[in-house]
């Protein structure tokens, strides 16, 4: 356990660096150049004025998270894991998404330096610290995955119906943060002790992003003519309804109980 603790507090604290430090040398080297890019996707330029400070917000409190669950490891509090689940969760979506505006406005992905070795610090916390099962790690991935692709509709929603103000968009916004915010809870769950309501919950919420989000996948490839990234959120929870409608699967790989 002492050498879990001494672990934990070092990969916490790398993390709570690259957070704390990462976002701010990031932003203030790229904010003014993604605000003055032209874009060939409508709406990104919202996203890189307005999001890009949010997500900003996002991954310097993922650090500050990270920096307190440092302490925690290191002397031996009970939370420490569970506050740095919550912080990898909500680093791993700040370190995402705006590469998909930058990139659609032929930037480079500048974020993907801290995205790529914040995954790598998921599976190093999970497997190493805190000896959660491969099917829980990769289960709670999954999952992980869905929530950032809701969150990614429901943000590009927003833009669009800023830049276009069609229907579509604006009726099914609000939905795509409610499957964000479902899989947000199953994911942190699903890792720290699972339940069978976590199950339920992530029926709903993938059943939610399929309702809104196929429809707005089908009309928006029409629009551009070729597939929209509005598809990968229906696609992901698609796969994940499959594997969450099949009861034995769901207790071979959390174990989890009711």
């Amino acid at each position: 356990m002492k050498n879990k603790n001494v672990l934990g507090g070092i990969l916490a604290s790398i993390a709570a660096l690259m957070g704390i430090v990462g976002h701010i040398v990031l932003f203030l080297r790229w904010y003014r150049i993604g605000m003055g890019a032209e874009s060939a996707e409508p709406g990104c330029e919202i996203l890189l004025k307005y999001i890009h400070p949010l997500l900003a917000d996002f991954g310097i409190f993922a650090g500050v998270l990270f920096a307190v669950s440092a302490y925690g490891f290191f002397t031996k509090k009970n939370w420490a894991f569970f506050l740095s689940v919550v912080a990898i969760v909500l680093a791993l979506l700040a370190s995402w998404f705006i590469n998909v505006p930058y990139m659609a406005a032929d930037l480079p992905p500048v974020y993907f330096p801290l995205f790529w070795p914040y995954l790598l610090l998921y599976f190093l916390l999970l497997k190493a610290v805190g000896k959660i099962s491969w099917g829980q790690t990769l289960l709670g991935l999954l999952t992980g995955v869905a929530y950032i692709f809701c969150w990614m509709n429901g943000v590009s929603s927003t833009s669009r119906i800023i830049t276009h103000g069609d229907p579509i968009f604006v009726l099914v916004q609000r939905l795509h943060w409610a499957a964000m915010i479902g899989w947000a809870v199953v994911t942190v769950g699903i890792i720290i002790k699972p339940k069978d309501w976590m199950r339920t919950l992530g029926l709903i919420a993938a059943t939610t992003e399929l309702v809104v989000g196929i429809p707005l996948a089908v009309a928006t490839a029409a629009q551009l003519g070729r597939f929209s990234l509005f598809a990968l959120g229906p696609i992901a929870c698609f796969v994940l309804l499959v594997l969450l409608l099949w009861p034995k699967l769901w207790q071979r790989w959390t174990g989890a109980s009711d």
